[in-house]
């Protein structure tokens, strides 16, 4: 692993509930990274519920004699990852230090920490969203979740970005923002998942990882995640990768807290330090979806429950590989159009761009389509001399 990079952290001190820089120091130096901070505020707690009240100290003041000091030093940093703000000056103040305090080349992420679950966090307002969204529009990196990310677009309701097109249309907002990677946390397209949009602003690509959802939510896992992203990144890591890493880290937090209902405040996150380093030391990814996924290749999931015959079948591959608007775009039903709809260009995937293919209820299509079409359906799918580019996996 690289271990000769120096990334600054900004954000707050809150002395219990394993968040913001409780979370951010360790995690960082566990993937190597020397680990610089500095602190926005210190508070006895984090502000969640479940406790009664904090007590809260704001550092304003002190950061620009700090950076004075860094100037005159001549400190300068390979990334500056900022999270929770207290003020909309704090701001103003991670501005300068990203524009001051960078390496040449050095990376600017923003965790935009203001908001979760449709409303912000107390304490905020819309004022501190359009300065925050201003902010992102700085970074190279910005990492909203879903009700940061709406409300820095002007969106009324996260729970309406439930579809592939609605995500692209979010990402791509926030990338007018100014940011060239947005990492879009909290997504849920199918039920039992939860993940996370990647979108390269200059390639125009959109790529998901999802995990498993666990019942368990907790304060403190988005800092997790921003955390090991930076660190996976500063190591190496892609984007793809540096995301899909952070949110198994936050998985395996989260499964190492269950069954601990005294442990309420946070995840027990010192308990995946382990994984983390183990997947970093073997370069990140360990599974083979994961790399074919980090290779670009796109996902279709075509379910055996939405058709009853070969017709329903032509219709539902149309739905999912060529129409992102309501069925605007037609293929001909039958075997020749489907190797056509394979090979892209009609739709969703380019011409002879690498796909995947999740066939869910498989033994139900098997069922209504027949042995003899479903195989011949399956060799199409699986040719490796045609002109398209396709992995498959079935679930019965």
């Amino acid at each position: 692993m690289r271990s000769d990079r120096r990334v600054l952290t900004i954000q707050d001190i809150s002395c219990v509930g394993q968040c913001s820089l409780t979370v951010a120091s360790p995690i960082l130096s566990a993937c190597g990274v020397e680990t610089c901070v500095l602190p926005s505020a210190v508070l006895s707690n984090h502000t969640g519920e479940g406790f009664h009240g904090f007590t809260f100290r704001d550092l304003t003041e002190d950061i620009p004699g700090i950076l004075r000091r860094w100037e005159e030093e001549s400190i300068f940093f390979d990334g500056i990852y900022s999270g929770y703000l207290g003020s909309i000056r704090q701001i103003a103040l991670v501005r300068e230090a990203m524009k001051t305090r960078l390496r040449h080349g050095g990376i600017a992420i923003v965790d935009p920490a203001m908001a979760d679950h449709g409303r912000l966090y107390r304490g905020f307002d819309m004022p501190f969203v359009r300065r925050m969204a201003e902010l992102c529009g700085t970074a190279d990196i910005i990492l909203p979740n879903l009700t940061e990310a709406c409300l820095m677009t002007g969106r009324d309701d996260p729970a309406e970005v439930q579809t592939e097109r609605r995500v692209r249309e979010l990402v791509e907002d926030l990338a007018q923002l100014g940011a060239g990677t947005v990492i879009l946390k909290g997504i849920s397209l199918e039920p039992g998942t939860l993940g996370n949009a990647v979108y390269d602003a200059k390639e125009e690509t959109l790529r998901f990882c999802f995990t498993k959802k666990i019942a368990r939510s907790s304060h403190g896992t988005g800092d997790c995640f921003a955390a090991v992203f930076t660190g996976a990144w500063m190591q190496g890591l892609d984007p793809y990768q540096a995301a899909s890493l952070a949110a198994d880290f936050v998985v395996e937090s989260l499964l190492q807290t269950e069954g601990d209902p005294a442990h309420w405040y946070g995840v027990k996150f010192e308990r995946a330090l382990c994984m983390l380093t183990n997947r970093l030391q073997r370069g990140g990814l360990i599974s083979d979806r994961a790399r074919e996924a980090a290779s670009g290749r796109r996902r279709y999931v075509l379910d055996g429950e939405n058709f009853d015959d070969l017709e329903g079948f032509y219709t539902e591959i149309s739905r999912i590989m060529t129409d992102e608007s309501g069925g605007k775009v037609r293929s001909g039903h039958n075997l020749d159009g489907f190797c056509d709809v394979l090979r892209g260009g009609f739709g969703k995937h380019g011409y002879g761009e690498p796909i995947e293919v999740v066939w869910r209820n498989f033994e139900r299509s098997r069922e209504v389509l027949g042995d003899t079409m479903l195989l011949r359906i399956v060799s199409i799918l699986l040719e490796k001399n045609g002109e398209h580019d396709c992995v498959l996996r079935t679930e019965a």
